[in-house]
Parts: C-alpha cells; structure tokens; sequence
C-alpha cells in the first residue's frame, strides 16, 4: 500500500512542477494582439435596412499590419437571402481603381478577411454591395500603409 502511496505523491509533484511550468512558460511567450486591439485600427459598422430582404449589419475592422492592408468583416446581422460582393480598392491621386471582388452569402456571425502585401502609397477601400439592396457607392473602410 506505501508503494501506491509514493507513486501518487510522485505523480502530485509532477504534475504541480508542470503545471507550474507550463503557467510561466505560457506567461513569457508572446501570444498575438487580436486586430481589434492593435494601435491605428477602425472600426467602422455598417447597416442597412431594407425592408423588402435582409438587413445588412456589418463590423469591419481595417488596419495595415507589417505593410500589409487588413479588413476583417463580420456579419452582425442574419444571413443574407442573396449573394452580395466585397469589393476591394486601390485608391490613388483621386482615383480607384478595383482590384477584385469577393461574391459572398454571409450566414449569421460568419467572418471574412482580407489582406493586401505592400500597398505602397495606395489607400485600399472595401465596398460592400448587396444584391438586394441599391445604394450610392461609398467605402466602408479603408487603409493607408505608409
């Protein structure tokens, strides 16, 4: 019976020396900042009612990252009865130009992100345009990365 006795107390310190361990090992690596918390991110919201279909209810959170243009969308909303598109920009010296597009159908709390390597001196804008919905162009976001 003592030999089980030992064997659980080695196994209790064992298991508190890990556990201590692993608590201080976590502590001292560098877990990422989540997008929304970093210095010189927008938020922007963005809802359209729309009586005949689906209201349109978006959190977009846009920010440059190591030189790279960010947006991370996502649907705070129901799910869209249609397809919509996420247009994504370059704008530069007054004008745009479109880059590409995304055709989506956002179910409830669905996400979607967006990256764009070395911008250069461009803005990025991102447009959202449901099917269902005609609205007058203007961008929901954008990013400067200089």
């Amino acid at each position: 019976m003592t030999a089980v006795y030992r064997l659980l107390a080695i196994i209790t310190i064992f298991a508190t020396v890990v556990g201590v361990v692993g608590v201080a090992a976590a502590q001292q690596r560098k877990l990422p900042v989540p997008l929304s918390e970093r210095q010189g991110v927008e938020i922007n919201d963005v809802n359209l009612a729309q009586a005949a279909g689906g209201n349109v209810n978006l959190e977009i959170v846009s920010a440059c990252v190591n030189n790279m243009a960010t947006f991370q969308i996502v649907n705070r909303g129901d799910e869209w009865p249609k397809l919509g598109k996420l247009k994504i920009y370059e704008i530069e010296n007054g004008s745009a130009r479109e880059i590409t597009e995304r055709s989506m159908r956002f179910a409830e709390g669905q996400k979607a992100s967006f990256r764009m390597k070395n911008p250069g001196e461009a803005s990025i804008g991102l447009f959202v345009e449901p099917s269902w919905y005609d609205r007058p162009f203007q961008y929901d976001a954008e990013v400067v990365c200089k």
